[in-house]
């Protein structure tokens, strides 16, 4: 490096450090749109050893208001519902502004805490464009570019982001939405809408019970992307590369918030692709491809593997999709399955049913399988067909139930038949190549979130 150029970067370094001292020592207007008051004072506490004792004393008072103007409200049997409502329009309101206040005064504390490390944060101070693959790489910082290895669980980084949900979450909504406008005015519908919203409401309140009161977030990263050099992956500030020749992913946050930690009403916040930043912490080491918005979905993995995957492919496809993979296209799918599941019932049994019992048996799965949409239909399905290779082995019990379970998943998974068919089997497997390009240019860092404002 000549001494012109070393010169020069140091000029512009001394330049940005003065910006950034600058911008620092201002504090900006702040308005929360998110706070997890759990996760904010187990942070501070971990920092600070403690909260201070004039805002410990302050939240007490706070939530002893609260909890004696609700007792207070149901003293009197005859004016509860009248005191309660007092209490909620006048006391309540003011104990919780007064809460939300205090805890905006530890998210300050905290985050104006210059001891505790960032691996990424916004800062105001634009960062100097690189002129090639090697110098954007070069270690410049929580500014700059940041190796995937730095990503550790429970690094803390601060994003902005185009706030958005889930596919998922976002299906789950809009079906609620159009069940609640079905039955104030169902002829806007007709009887074919009519036909679609049965056959996914139960879907609905089958996602809708397994989120439990969380909120799935999807946000891409407004000015960060993912670069690879030499087989390591870097999230890099877009300026830096913008005069590269440079293949570039767009980053995602990913993770789960509760519902009861926002502080506006989510249609107004969550659907509208708000600009914001967020505040988090790294829930799984570097940088992933996929993941699973419903979390309890992993319970149903020793039942239905296949979970998971069939959920995150309804969010994408939507109710089009649902509407596609409807019970005439299961028909053959449930009669395959069955196939399946007789010939491992005969290996099993050492029996083989001739063309009468097996006409006999198709005419008793006829009425059955009409509809192979509902769970219920292939239970009732598959056990018809056990009745029957049993009554041919002259035995009343051919497997036991961990056995019968597992040669039930092992048909359904050769047929391409899901336990749940809802969520739309056919469309997985028609769109299973697209699915995995998505995930391959996909680029998630799975994180917490603890805070999220603008």
């Amino acid at each position: 490096m000549s001494i012109r150029s070393w010169w020069a970067e140091w000029r512009q370094r001394r330049s940005e450090t003065k910006d950034l001292k600058k911008s620092s020592s201002q504090r900006p207007l702040r308005e929360f749109v998110y706070l997890d008051e759990v996760s904010l004072r187990s942070l501070l506490t971990s920092q600070k050893d403690t909260i201070p004792e004039q805002v410990s004393r302050a939240i007490s008072q706070a939530e002893e208001a609260e909890v004696t103007g609700k007792v207070a409200a149901g003293n009197d049997v005859l004016g509860k519902a009248e005191l309660g409502s007092r209490f909620k329009t006048s006391n309540s309101n003011n104990v919780q502004t007064s809460r939300k206040a205090i805890v905006q005064t530890l998210f300050n504390e905290l985050y104006d805490d210059a001891s505790i490390e960032y691996a990424i944060k916004v800062s105001k101070v634009a960062p100097r464009p690189a002129s090639n693959v090697d110098s954007a790489i070069k270690p410049v910082g929580r500014y700059g570019a940041v190796p995937a290895s730095v990503f550790t669980r429970g690094t803390l980084i601060e994003v902005e982001v185009s706030l958005d949900v889930d596919p998922v979450f976002k299906l789950r909504t809009m079906m609620s939405e159009i069940e609640a406008m079905a039955k104030e005015s169902g002829e806007l519908f007709g009887s074919a809408g009519q036909a679609m919203l049965r056959e996914v409401g139960p879907m609905n309140q089958f996602i809708e019970r397994l989120l439990a009161g969380l909120i799935p977030i999807r946000a891409k990263a407004t000015s960060l992307s993912v670069i690879e050099v030499d087989g390591q992956e870097y999230i890099v500030d877009n300026r830096i590369i913008d005069q590269i020749d440079v293949v570039r992913r767009p980053l995602e946050v990913v993770g789960v918030t509760e519902h009861i930690g926002y502080w506006k009403d989510i249609r107004r916040v969550l659907f509208s692709s708000s600009r914001v930043k967020v505040l988090c912490r790294v829930a799984r080491d570097g940088i992933h491809h996929r993941w699973t918005p419903v979390k309890l979905a992993h319970l149903f993995n020793d039942v239905s593997p296949e979970l998971a995957d069939q959920i995150n492919e309804a969010g994408r496809t939507g109710i089009s999709g649902l509407r596609d993979s409807g019970a005439s296209a299961d028909i053959g799918v449930l009669q395959q399955a069955l196939r399946f599941y007789r010939q491992e019932l005969e290996k099993v049994a050492d029996v083989e049913l001739d063309g009468k019992d097996r006409d006999e048996l198709d005419v008793e799965l006829q009425g059955l399988s009409s509809d192979g949409s509902t769970s219920s239909v292939q239970r009732q399905a598959f056990a018809t067909v056990y009745r029957a290779v049993a009554a041919k082995s002259g035995k009343e019990e051919l497997l036991n139930p961990d056995a019968d379970l597992a040669a039930r998943n092992f048909a359904r998974a050769s047929a391409g038949l899901s336990l749940s068919p809802a969520f739309g089997s056919r469309v997985e497997i028609a769109t299973h190549e697209t699915e995995r390009s998505s995930e391959a240019d996909s680029r998630l860092l799975d994180v917490e979130f603890v805070a999220i404002y603008w």
